[in-house]
């Protein structure tokens, strides 16, 4: 019996150990973050910028654990989708290749479908794409995708406002549309077409082009036949620059009365594409809170590390980073379904707030299974029911001496 007892203790004794070192390595597990920003291909422009938030995130991840007084370390793994599906597909099998326990981008929705049905979902990956397409929905992810920014049904709102701002009422008025042929181009034109209509306005078109033809003289003159009052172009800046050209050999086109949505956006027009065929055109981005605390505290951490002015979806990207790290912490550990399944515990309206300027203070409670609301760079993250944001800012900008102006801000739901 006295063996017996003594055994007993000894148990006691050690399964305390073990209550006891879990409780101080919760959340201390090492992290590799996968990255795709799209350094070549047609989105290669925003590669660079959106590299350099992911990169910055990680620090500030890093500098966070320590202060936190975890002993974790949090590392980058890089890889170019290169704007093609399966390319993208291989990208991201090479990043978990090398351990990475979630996926930031890629930019397209056909890369990003590519990725969920050949590798995340199986996995349980979270999967945080740039690409908007509300088609991003039409397929099962079992919760694994999160957009940090609006999707494309409150693009199109963001877009009728800004038109007719400019251009008033749509009763009346012709609007000509052309679409690059895939689902982003094809939603965003069905979208777009279908508000104006309801709106009072006629539509010329829409047009569907494939980006890789020789010559789109046929769209332009399609286009600009009969003088439409509103241009509305789904396109990216490497195909604009050929159907661009076209349009200002029509004699016909007047680029003040053009649209474009995101994909379009850019901090400086691509030297490729004709002035004429861009200059005075306004379009939308997604934009984050630029009065919060949190944006202005990310804008001088931006500016100090010399980063590009007016880079679209930075803030996103950086955020991306950061809340994969803090569903880690949450979950104390580095398995990609338990990343999944903590990300909402670490975004949960009424919880202590935190940003990522006391992300320090916001590990310290995130690893005690604790709820939190990090509210990131690019504002609040509610996340919907299907991993998309509830509502959406974006900037309505313009372009002037081939340079992106920001002219107003809207706010959709």
């Amino acid at each position: 019996m006295g063996n017996q007892k003594f055994l007993a203790r000894l148990g006691a004794s050690v399964l305390a150990m073990l209550v006891a070192t879990a409780g101080t390595t919760a959340g201390a597990a090492d992290l590799t973050i996968g990255a795709l920003p799209e350094l070549t291909g047609p989105f290669s422009e925003l590669g660079p910028s959106f590299e350099k938030a992911t990169r910055l995130g990680v620090d500030i991840a890093n500098q966070a654990a320590k202060a936190a007084g975890l002993s974790s370390a949090v590392k980058i793994v890089v890889a170019d989708p290169g704007g093609d599906p399966q390319s993208a597909l291989s990208a991201a099998r090479t990043l978990v290749d090398k351990g990475a326990s979630c996926i930031l981008g890629p930019a397209t929705t056909g890369e990003s479908i590519a990725i969920l049905n050949g590798l995340t979902l199986q996995k349980r990956m979270s999967l945080w794409p740039l690409a908007s397409s509300e088609r991003l929905r039409t397929v099962k992810d079992n919760g694994t995708i999160f957009r940090t920014f609006a999707p494309d049904s409150m693009q199109t709102k963001a877009l009728m406002a800004a038109i007719v701002d400019a251009m008033g009422s749509p009763s009346g008025k012709t609007m000509a549309i052309a679409y690059r042929n895939e689902p982003y181009g094809e939603g965003l034109s069905k979208n777009v077409s279908k508000a104006w209509q309801e709106a009072g306005g006629k539509v010329q078109g829409p047009i569907g082009f494939d980006p890789q033809q020789a010559s789109f003289d046929s769209e332009a003159g399609k286009l600009v036949a009969g003088s439409p009052d509103v241009y509305f172009i789904v396109d990216y800046p490497d195909t604009y620059a050929k159907l661009g050209a076209a349009l200002v050999r029509t004699g016909k086109f007047d680029a003040r009365k053009l649209f474009v949505p995101d994909a379009m956006v850019m901090a400086t027009v691509a030297a490729a594409i004709p002035a004429a065929s861009l200059e005075g055109a306004r379009g939308v981005v997604g934009a984050p809170p630029k009065g919060s605390d949190a944006y202005k505290a990310f804008a001088k951490l931006w500016k100090d590390q010399g980063g590009v002015d007016n880079a679209p979806y930075i803030t996103n990207a950086f955020d991306s980073a950061v809340m994969c790290f803090l569903a880690s912490v949450a979950a104390g550990s580095s398995d990609p379904a338990a990343i999944s399944d903590k990300i909402r515990s670490i975004v949960t309206d009424g919880a202590p707030r935190f940003t990522f300027v006391t992300l320090a203070d916001a590990v310290k409670v995130a690893k005690t299974g604790q709820k939190i609301d990090y509210i990131g760079a690019s504002g609040p993250m509610r996340f919907e029911a299907n991993g998309d944001l509830g509502a959406g800012l974006y900037d309505v900008i313009s372009y002037a001496g081939g340079k992106q102006v920001i002219l107003k801000q809207v706010s959709v739901k």
